[in-house]
């Protein structure tokens, strides 16, 4: 049997909902999926996502501010990756649940055991 875990103080835990909640924006994980593949620019990010500059930078400034991104100036251009590997975990995990969820649910409806 495991050992509980400590219980965070509320100062952490607003840590971890800062965390969760620069992940919690679609056009922010979009941005996250592009980048788990390789670094890319801001102009290549906003070609891929169809999404303007401003936008785009606003989304990445949320992430680098989570530490979940980190970026690299190369002359006029900005190149952003992902910072924190553990990213790649969060969202293999919650598309995993996702999948097992409506994957029964879906079972569910078409009446197939």
């Amino acid at each position: 049997m495991k050992e509980p875990k400590k219980l965070l103080s509320r100062a952490a835990l607003e840590l971890v909902a800062a965390r969760f909640r620069a992940m919690s924006d679609a056009s922010r994980l979009q941005l996250l999926q592009y980048l788990f593949t390789d670094e890319r620019s801001v102009q290549e990010l906003c070609e891929l996502t169809a999404m303007n500059q401003a936008n785009v930078s606003k989304h990445l400034s949320v992430l680098a501010e989570q530490g979940l991104v980190q970026k690299r100036r190369q002359g006029l251009f900005v190149y952003y990756s992902i910072a924190d590997k553990s990213t790649y975990e969060i969202c293999d995990i919650v598309c995993g649940a996702l999948g097992r969820r409506y994957g029964q649910v879906m079972q569910e409806l078409s009446g197939k055991p």
